[in-house]
């Protein structure tokens, strides 16, 4: 094991007895995680289905959605998304539903968790909800937007 790894799977390990932190149900539970990314895809425009393709359209209505040239729109990707949440603690969460999208699992890109839509996502796609600030890593960023679903902010 690297020891970066190993650092991380001893903060994770350290958090979750002394914060009782519990994985949020979609990332140990594969229908959940796939049937919140498929709402994310028809109510949201998740995607796109290929980032590595050029994908024109998509990005041309993302930049309708956001009133910004494609260009800029083709910047705002889940992996900068304030509520992308990469935390040690959610990459040991994720690491099984990560392995259900096709994408993340053959690209081997970065992969995150979806704050707001619930669901393990590809730091290379997006979504309509797209917030400046992120990726969300830190302990207290989570809490944060926690707090913010909470209170109906988000």
């Amino acid at each position: 094991m690297a020891v970066g790894d190993k650092i991380r799977k001893e903060a994770a390990d350290r958090l979750k007895k002394e914060e009782n932190f519990e994985c949020p149900d979609p990332t140990t539970d594969r229908k959940l995680n796939t049937a919140n990314r498929k709402i994310a895809v028809a109510e949201y425009s998740y995607g796109p289905s290929d980032p590595d393709a050029e994908n024109a359209d998509f990005w041309q209505e993302k930049a309708e959605v956001w009133g910004v040239s494609p260009s800029k729109a083709k910047s705002r990707k889940c992996g900068n998304c304030r509520v992308f949440d990469v935390t040690p603690w959610m990459q040991d969460c994720i690491q099984a539903t990560s392995q259900s999208d096709t994408y993340i699992k053959e690209s081997g890109v970065q992969s995150g968790y979806c704050r707001v839509h619930e669901f393990t996502c590809a730091a290379t796609r997006t979504c309509d909800f797209w917030i400046k600030g992120g990726p969300m890593n830190s302990e207290i960023e989570t809490e944060d937007i926690e707090e913010a679903r909470e209170e109906g902010e988000l």
